[in-house]
């Protein structure tokens, strides 16, 4: 008989952060009477890609929030609430919300490395002034790129100057 307690803590690790989804991993595995486990599901860090509503769960999301380093929204999410995800890396949104676009700030999203708002109705000039003046100043201090929603795409070198593309 298997039991998933005698894995080692790596190969339990590996599996929650890549192979069993934030919605399983919080239905089926927290929490456990099983505090070697619950350690490990708090150390995980996510990865999530949410690419329609059938898979949002907000409790997961919430539960979550602060070990998920990357997260591509699609439409469907527009009432989540940006301000929980601390330690966010990469994120992606694709027809972000008016208040989505204020949540990005280095003081919401201070780990903030990639950005990309797909393109979609918003123009540069519509964008909050902390997104749409982020070429002539950018106060993300570990942002390196930048995708706007007119397309125009933003490098930041590691002293945070930038090169612009469009």
């Amino acid at each position: 008989m298997f039991h998933l307690e005698a894995l080692p803590d790596e190969i339990l690790l590996d599996l929650f952060e890549n192979y069993i989804r934030l919605i399983d991993t919080y239905i089926a595995f927290y929490p456990l009477p099983n505090q070697r486990i619950n350690t490990l599901i708090r150390a995980a860090r996510f990865w999530i890609d949410i690419p329609s509503k059938d898979i949002f769960h907000a409790n997961s999301f919430t539960t979550f929030a602060p070990q998920i380093v990357s997260l591509h929204l699609s439409a469907c999410c527009k009432d989540l609430d940006l301000s929980k995800f601390v330690n966010l890396r990469l994120l992606h949104i694709e027809k972000p919300t008016q208040i989505q676009l204020l949540a990005i700030r280095s003081s919401v999203l201070p780990q903030l490395q990639y950005l990309s708002l797909h393109p979609c109705w918003y123009s540069t000039s519509e964008l909050p002034n902390t997104l749409g003046n982020l070429a002539m100043s950018c106060s993300f201090e570990y942002l390196r790129y930048c995708v706007l929603p007119n397309g125009q795409i933003i490098r930041f070198s590691a002293q945070s100057q930038f090169n612009q593309k469009d």
